[in-house]
């Protein structure tokens, strides 16, 4: 008797238990399938569907001037410090008034001051956003300064060295200074 009932709940257990099987999955989950049936444009009108650059800062206002890596490379700048001073026809104030520096954003962030950005070489920035006065205000800035907003490289790795070297010519000391910079951004 044991072993009869051993044997049907063992049947009865392999009847209920079918092995998973793989399902064919068609292009897209369901999630984006759901996405695209909700957007519909109507006919004669142009829907642009995007998504924002990360690092890129989220304002109704569009950027005055938007530069590239080839553009950025075109300045020739050795440094951030640089491509700012160069930079500075499309960061003054629009409306004529200020005469400061521009409010500097890291990714769309705030930074504690421009030395943040003193060791990161030109070559490391994917994009550039000049923003009016306006946007200045979001992050508690005065509105007569526009705003300079430098997007990173998503991976990036970079070694630099400089070296200066000084020597008298009538008597004195000779001076050698090295400084070395090391950049990963993962």
């Amino acid at each position: 008797m044991r072993a009869a009932t051993s044997l049907a709940t063992l049947a009865f257990c392999l009847v209920v238990s079918n092995p998973a099987r793989a399902q064919d999955v068609t292009a897209g989950t369901d999630a984006e399938t759901e996405a695209e049936e909700e957007i519909t444009g109507e006919p004669g009108q142009i829907l642009v569907i995007a998504t924002r650059i990360k690092g890129q800062v989220e304002t109704t206002q569009p950027p005055v001037a938007v530069l590239d890596e080839e553009a950025i490379a075109s300045y020739g700048a050795g440094s951030l410090q640089e491509l700012l001073a160069s930079l500075a026809p499309q960061t003054g104030s629009g409306r004529g008034r200020g005469g400061g520096m521009p409010v500097v954003l890291l990714n769309g962030m705030r930074i504690s001051g421009f030395r943040e950005l003193r060791g990161i070489p030109p070559e490391a920035i994917r994009r550039v956003e000049v923003l009016p006065e306006e946007v200045a205000l979001q992050y508690g800035y005065r509105p007569d300064q526009r705003v300079v907003n430098f997007i990173l490289k998503d991976s990036f790795s970079s070694f630099g060295s400089e070296t200066e070297f000084r020597f008298p010519i009538d008597g004195g000391f000779t001076e050698l200074e090295q400084e070395f910079t090391l950049t990963k951004i993962a």
